[in-house]
């Protein structure tokens, strides 16, 4: 009996251990993949990070005229952090460090031990539950950004602007090239309590064109969480 009952429990622990990874360790084939199947707390990992990547490309969607560059700059940010994960091989101590950094980033946080001109802008921001500003930092020094909301009430205008933020001489973020024709914004860091879109011309004609008549996203934004 003790002997059917350890089969029993064996049995039912293969197929967890089948789906523990964001991908099917039946066919594990390289060291990282093996490794990651082997131990538990890796596993867990790398099912987190899979979940978080895909929230952070849901959160960059935009319809601003750089629709999809976004999305396009995490996927390849994520391609190059996977070759650099797979540099690791077996090694878990390296895996484990180079999962829990690659999970702050796409949490929209800085790299732990990796320091970035846009850290002071990373993060998940809004204004009164109304506006989001989502700005993740790429390895590049560069950052994917996306800002949404709607008129509380009725909806009668909504905002959707997404693009590449780079940091400028100024320290102040630009995303896209900001002019009077609205093909841009300026964001400012306040500190740790957030950031702010400052009331510009270039900054005002973005939010006519990209919310609608009586849209603004000119606004202070407070850090989320």
């Amino acid at each position: 009996m003790r002997g059917c009952t350890s089969l029993v429990l064996f049995l039912l622990a293969v197929p967890s251990l089948a789906q523990a990874a964001s991908f099917p360790c039946a066919k594990a084939s390289t060291p990282t993949e093996k490794a990651i199947c082997a131990d538990p707390g890796l596993s867990k990992l790398d099912e987190r990070l899979s979940a978080a990547y895909r929230a952070a490309l849901n959160q960059l969607s935009g319809s601003s005229p750089e629709e999809g560059q976004a999305q396009t700059a995490l996927k390849a940010d994520q391609r190059a952090w996977l070759g650099e994960r797979n540099a690791c091989g077996g090694d878990q101590s390296c895996l484990k460090t180079a999962q829990e950094r690659r999970l702050a980033v796409l949490s929209f946080h800085p790299a732990p031990g990796a320091p970035s001109p846009v850290d002071a802008f990373a993060g998940l921001f809004d204004y009164k539950g109304v506006m989001t500003l989502a700005i993740l930092p790429l390895r590049n020094g560069q950052a994917a950004v996306s800002l949404s909301g709607a008129e509380p009430t009725s909806g009668r205008w909504v905002c959707d602007f997404s693009g590449i933020g780079r940091v400028q001489g100024d320290g102040r973020l630009t995303v896209g090239t900001p002019d009077a024709d609205g093909n841009g914004l300026v964001i400012e860091s306040r500190g740790k309590s957030g950031l702010e879109i400052p009331d510009t011309d270039a900054n005002r004609a973005a939010s006519t064109t990209w919310c609608g008549a009586g849209g603004n996203f000119v606004l202070p934004y407070r850090r989320k969480g």
